[in-house]
Parts: structure tokens; C-alpha cells; sequence
């Protein structure tokens, strides 16, 4: 039988060297947002940092056990594929070795924060404080440039639609939604704890600011998956706590009047909705179905083991170039396409076995105690927010989205790894 579990996934703590650099590590990822808005390059280091860390405390420790969990050894796997297979059969192999080598820092990153850095409720502490003050600022950031058309770091809205803040290009809301909704799987860990009454209504309007921003940014995408992510939460909680379903409906409704709120005072927000009912219709016709077709086009070119990481566009010109009406893009503009035509079929059942791996280590949450099965709902919403297939979507292989997408994902597991222990 595989063994799924991971509440007692850990790497021993000791009172030594390793303890200090624990520290020094969980700073680090407390920083990665903050370094993500406004320093890629450091950000980018500090996941490095943090992986190399963790791979050395490992190797003085002989924690070899650790590659031997179905959740970790598949990364393993994953990047020994990219390596040994995908890149070497690559259309361009040193475009593809210069992105699938360094992948390893993400699978990396992922296992120290499950099982090094957050071990303990005291843990989570400081990097849920940062992440939420990041979370604050840049919700501030971005209505101060809704407001006066220039954000208070001096960006200016994108094409006068779209939403910034402290970003160069508009992505600020997928930021927000991907940084935010694993700080909502933590509160039922870190609330109870809590007496005083102003940190709860902080923590409420801090969430429902955060959905109203992310709705005002203009981001389709985002705003989609918060939805979904929320809608998933609500509906699971109405399921699992009959006796609440009468708040669980009210939650539920109070998003769908908040939606209709903004839809119907902002002309720019109604815009952005009827464009994307407009691309639901005529989605055939659409530029996004372009886009998916030409990534079905390339995996069909190369179909075991893609066209490599970072050749995507090298591909698409060999293949579709002459048929593309808006020119080739980097990427095809959707995760599991992407996986699939620069990895093809190899590469992308690795990914699917990690995801199926992921949620077969969070489902005990759900038949916990009423703790773990409210932590249980709202990671689902994470991985909703995470995962969802049916989305036009960034890059998950090039460095600022990738390390959004596992920052995130790290800190959800841990938090349901964290759920799993506490509430055993």
C-alpha cells in the first residue's frame, strides 16, 4: 500500500548548527512574497538558499528516509526525467537544461517547508504575520492606483484596466489570491489560540478586503479561481457541519453580493465580465483556444517527451508559425498543456501523480476532528485556487510564477501536514 501520510513527515530539530539555520531559513521564506513584489532576483535566491539548507541538513544528518515518501520521491523522479530525458531530446537541449537543472529548487523548496521549517504552531507565526502584511500592502498599493490611477510605488494602471499595484505588469491579483488563501487554512490553527477580538474582525475584513481587491483588479483568471476557491470552501463546510449550514449559505451569499456590488459600480469590472463571457461563448474563435490548440499541436509533434523546457516557442513556430494569428508565445497559456507539450505525456503523468499524491495526503483531514475537517475544507479551497485546470493561467516553469504557485502550495501542505499532527 503507499504510504500517503505526512503528518509525521519531519526532519529532526536539534539544539546545534542546524537549528540556527532553521531559523535563518524560516526568515527567508517569511520574506519570499516581499522579495517577490519587489526583488525576483533575491526571491529567487532565497528559495535556492533555502533548498540548498535543507539538502545539506539532510546529507549531515543522514535523513535519507525523507526521499523514500511517495510526495518527495516523485519530485525526485520528476526532475531526474527532465534531466535525463526531456532535455537531452529537447528541440533546443540548452534552453531546456538551463530550466529543467534549477527546477530542483522547487521541488526543494517544497520539502524543507513541509518538513523542516514548520513543524509547530509557533512556526507559523511570524511567516503568516509577513505574508499578511504583504498581503495588506499590496491592497492598499493597488486602490490607492484605483483611486488616482497611479499606485503609491509609483506604477501605473495597465492599459487603464488592469490593476498592478507594486508589480510592473498586472498580475498583482493572481499574486494575492495564490499569497492569501493559504493564510485562510492557517486561521483555524492560530485564531482559537487567540481572545482578543480586534485580531479576529483584522482577520475578517484583511479576507474580505483581499476578495474585493482581487475582483477590482480586473484579472479574470484570479478572480475566477477565488471564487472557485471560496465557493469550494463554503460548499465543503455546508457538507461537513449540517448544523452551520445556515452561516455557511450566509458566507456564500455575502460573496455573490459582493460581486454583484462591484460589477455594478465599476463600468471597467463590467467590461472585464462581459469580455469574458463574450471569450465563453465564442470560445473556439477565441485567442485562448488558439493557444491551447498550438500546445496540443506540440505535444502531438513531440508526444513522450515534449519539445523541453523553454521550447515552447522554438515549437510553436516549427509547427503552427504560420498559422498563428498574434505570433508564438513563450507558453501556451495553460498549466497542463504547458507540462504537456514542453514534457510531453512522461512528464506531464509525473505532475498528475504528485497532484493525486497531494490530495490523498490532505483527504484525512476531512474525516478529523472538527478542527482538522474545517482546516480540511479550506486547504480544499487552496487547492482549488491552486490546481484548477480549466483557466487561461502563467507560466508554472519560469522563476516569479513558478515560486508564487510553490510558495504557496508549500505553506498550504504544511498547514495541512500541521493539521494532521495537532489534531491526531
Amino acid at each position: 500500500m503507499i504510504r500517503t501520510d505526512i503528518a509525521p513527515l519531519e526532519l529532526p530539530v536539534t539544539q546545534d548548527w542546524t537549528a540556527t539555520l532553521r531559523r535563518i531559513n524560516q526568515g527567508l521564506f517569511a520574506l519570499l512574497p516581499v522579495l517577490l513584489l519587489f526583488w525576483r532576483g533575491g526571491a529567487d535566491a532565497a528559495a535556492s538558499i533555502i533548498g540548498v539548507s535543507f539538502l545539506a541538513v539532510v546529507i549531515a544528518k543522514r535523513q535519507w528516509g525523507l526521499a523514500t515518501h511517495p510526495l518527495l520521491a516523485v519530485l525526485l523522479v520528476i526532475w531526474l526525467m527532465l534531466n535525463l530525458l526531456v532535455s537531452p531530446l529537447a528541440v533546443e537541449p540548452a534552453q531546456s537544461f538551463s530550466r529543467s537543472i534549477v527546477w530542483l529548487r522547487f521541488a526543494l523548496l517544497f520539502a524543507a517547508v513541509i518538513t523542516w521549517l514548520i513543524q509547530s504552531r509557533n512556526d507559523l507565526r511570524i511567516i503568516v504575520g509577513l505574508w499578511a502584511v504583504t498581503i495588506a500592502f499590496c491592497i492598499i498599493d493597488g486602490t490607492v492606483q484605483l483611486l488616482h490611477g497611479t499606485s503609491l510605488t509609483g506604477n501605473p494602471m495597465y492599459n487603464l484596466v488592469r490593476l498592478t499595484g507594486p508589480l510592473e505588469r498586472p498580475n498583482i491579483g493572481m499574486f494575492v489570491t495564490r499569497i492569501g488563501f493559504p493564510l485562510l487554512a492557517v486561521a483555524p490553527l492560530l485564531l482559537p489560540d487567540v481572545r482578543s477580538r480586534a485580531i479576529w474582525t483584522g482577520a475578517a475584513l484583511l479576507a474580505g478586503a483581499g476578495f474585493a481587491f482581487v475582483l477590482l483588479t480586473g484579472e479574470r483568471s484570479a478572480a475566477l479561481l477565488a471564487v472557485a476557491g471560496l465557493l469550494t470552501a463554503g460548499l465543503g463546510g455546508i457538507l461537513i457541519f449540517p448544523r452551520y449550514r445556515l452561516y455557511g449559505l450566509s458566507a456564500l451569499l455575502l460573496v455573490c453580493i459582493v460581486i454583484a456590488a462591484i460589477a455594478a459600480t465599476s463600468e471597467r469590472i463590467l467590461g472585464r465580465i462581459m469580455q469574458l463571457g463574450g471569450v465563453l461563448r465564442h470560445f473556439s474563435e477565441s485567442h485562448y483556444a488558439e493557444l491551447f490548440g498550438i500546445g496540443i499541436d506540440v505535444w502531438r509533434t513531440y508526444p513522450i517527451f515534449g519539445a523541453g523546457m523553454k521550447n515552447f516557442g522554438d515549437a510553436c513556430w516549427a509547427v503552427s508559425g504560420s498559422s498563428v494569428s498574434d505570433g508564438c508565445p513563450t507558453h501556451p497559456h495553460n498549466v497542463y498543456i504547458e507540462w504537456l507539450a514542453e514534457t510531453g505525456a512522461a512528464g506531464l503523468l509525473g505532475y498528475l501523480v504528485f497532484l493525486v499524491l497531494l490530495l490523498l495526503a490532505a483527504w484525512p483531514l476531512l474525516r478529523g476532528t472538527a478542527t482538522a475537517r474545517v482546516i480540511g475544507v479550506l486547504v480544499a479551497g487552496c487547492m482549488v485556487v491552486l490546481l484548477f485546470p480549466l483557466i487561461a493561467s502563467q507560466s508554472l516553469f519560469s522563476n516569479w510564477p513558478a515560486l508564487v504557485f510553490w510558495c504557496s502550495l508549500s505553506l498550504t501542505m504544511a498547514v495541512a501536514r500541521l493539521g494532521l499532527k495537532d489534531t491526531a
